[in-house]
Order: structure tokens, then C-alpha cells, then sequence
């Protein structure tokens, strides 16, 4: 009983410090309309924004993923449990966001329907906005080629785009909410922030456990001033991603598999 309280303590100090970052999103939004803010040519803010966004992309995640176990093996002693923690924690959160990124894109992104602003902004500038809705009848694989296509056609339309954010909007080719990168940071935010609190090998280190939320919450800015997800994708993906790493902490099964070890403060 008394580690359960310990366990409902630590888990609402995380989700305090997750909270306060998701309340930060729409505040940004308030203050200074980041919609589109970093995609002028050669723009410092365009190279930082794509930057921290890759940095919850594909291999960014997997990095993070990587980090993350590498600092659960901390607590551990010998050689052979440093193995058996790494190997547990990289499979088990591989599995949680492989499958979120599957549900996601097969099917809450297709049942929702939802456009990306970046779709809408090229269509705009290829005066092609009524062809949105059979657009989207197509395959994901389709659309990109399109987009591909059609960029090539109206490179003089796009100048004022830098060549780097075009090419991440041409890659983005699916659908908008919720924000898969907004959820892969702020999952990874609970469950690193978690193992900081958490570290008997480093307790320094715990009175920065609301850090990894910072990193969430610049993703999440990120792909709002990118022009590829709006406010609404950013929410409601890190709020997913805070509701399922809460469970995953909370359950015993999946917070051992992760950590490898039981609940210990």
C-alpha cells in the first residue's frame, strides 16, 4: 500500500508538469499565431523547427527510445540486468508506439478525415482547392506522388517556401489529427521524466524530472509553425500521448515490462 502511494504521488506529479505543458500549446497559439511561422527560405526558425520535429519523427523516436532505456538500466547492478532492462524497456515501448502509429494512421486519421494545413497551402498556391476532396480519395502513396508531381510543375509558386519544409510536406502525405509526433514526445516525456524521479543512482537529477516536457512541448509548437499539423492535431496528440503513458506507468504489468523492475521510490 504504501509504494501504491508513493506510485499515485509520482504519477501526479508527472501528470502536473504534463498538464502544464499541454496547457502551454494553446497559449503559444495565443500569443503569436505560430501557424506557418517557420518556412521562409534559409530561415533559422525553419531549420530549428524541422530539427525538433524530426526529433519525434521515425528515427528521432527510435533515439529516444534507445536514451530512454539506457536510462532505466541506471538503477540496475550487474552487467546481465542492464541487458534485461534495455532489451524489456526498447520492446516494450517500441511495441506501444508501433502500434499507436499503426491505429493512427489506418484508422483514426482515415475515419476522421481531417486536412493538413501544408495540403491546403499547396493547393492554394497550385489553384487547385477544389481538388482537395479527390485528393484525399487517394492512397497516401498516391497523394505524395502527386504533390511531388505538382511541385515540380509550379516551382515558381513555391519560392517563398524553403526547399526543406517543401520536401517534409511532400512526405507528409496523410491525413491531419491527431499529431503522431505530438504523441510520440509526450508518451516518451512521461516515460523518461518517470525514470529521472525515479533514479536511486542519480537523485540529483530528480528535481529536473518535468524537463523531457519542454522537449514535448517544442515538438508540438514544431509542427504547428511547420504548417503540417493545426492546434487541435498538437492537443490532441499529446494528450494521447499523456493518457497512454500515465497507463502504461500506472498498470504493474506494462510498468514493469518497461522498467524491469517493481514500483520503488
Amino acid at each position: 500500500m504504501h509504494n501504491q502511494q508513493k506510485l499515485r504521488f509520482s504519477l501526479t506529479q508527472l501528470l502536473v508538469s504534463a498538464g502544464i505543458s499541454l496547457a502551454f500549446l494553446p497559449l503559444v497559439s495565443w500569443l503569436y499565431s505560430p501557424e506557418f511561422s517557420a518556412i521562409k527560405p534559409g530561415s533559422f526558425s525553419a531549420s530549428l523547427s524541422l530539427g525538433i520535429s524530426n526529433s519525434a519523427g521515425i528515427i528521432g523516436t527510435f533515439i529516444g527510445v534507445l536514451v530512454t532505456a539506457i536510462l532505466y538500466t541506471l538503477n540496475e547492478q550487474s552487467l546481465s540486468d542492464k541487458l534485461k532492462v534495455f532489451t524489456k524497456a526498447v520492446l516494450g515501448l517500441s511495441a506501444v508506439i508501433i502500434l499507436f502509429a499503426a491505429l493512427n494512421e489506418k484508422l483514426t486519421k482515415p475515419l476522421l478525415k481531417a486536412e493538413r494545413p501544408s495540403h491546403q497551402y499547396m493547393l492554394k498556391a497550385f489553384e487547385s482547392q477544389p481538388l482537395i476532396d479527390s485528393l484525399y480519395q487517394l492512397t497516401k502513396q498516391e497523394r505524395v506522388a502527386w504533390f511531388e508531381a505538382q511541385v515540380q510543375l509550379h516551382k515558381e509558386k513555391l519560392m517563398d517556401i524553403d526547399p526543406k519544409i517543401l520536401a517534409h510536406w511532400v512526405e507528409e502525405g496523410g491525413y491531419s489529427f491527431p499529431s503522431g509526433h505530438t504523441f510520440n514526445a509526450f508518451l516518451l516525456a512521461m516515460i523518461f521524466a518517470f525514470g529521472i524521479a525515479h533514479n536511486n543512482k542519480k537523485p540529483e537529477w530528480r528535481a529536473i524530472f518535468p524537463a523531457p516536457f519542454v522537449w514535448a512541448t517544442a515538438v508540438g509548437i514544431s509542427r504547428i509553425s511547420l504548417g503540417v499539423h493545426t492546434l487541435y492535431d498538437v492537443v490532441a496528440g499529446a494528450a494521447l500521448g499523456i493518457a497512454f503513458g500515465a497507463g502504461l506507468l500506472w498498470l504493474n504489468l506494462t510498468r514493469n515490462l518497461i522498467t524491469h523492475k517493481k514500483f520503488s521510490a
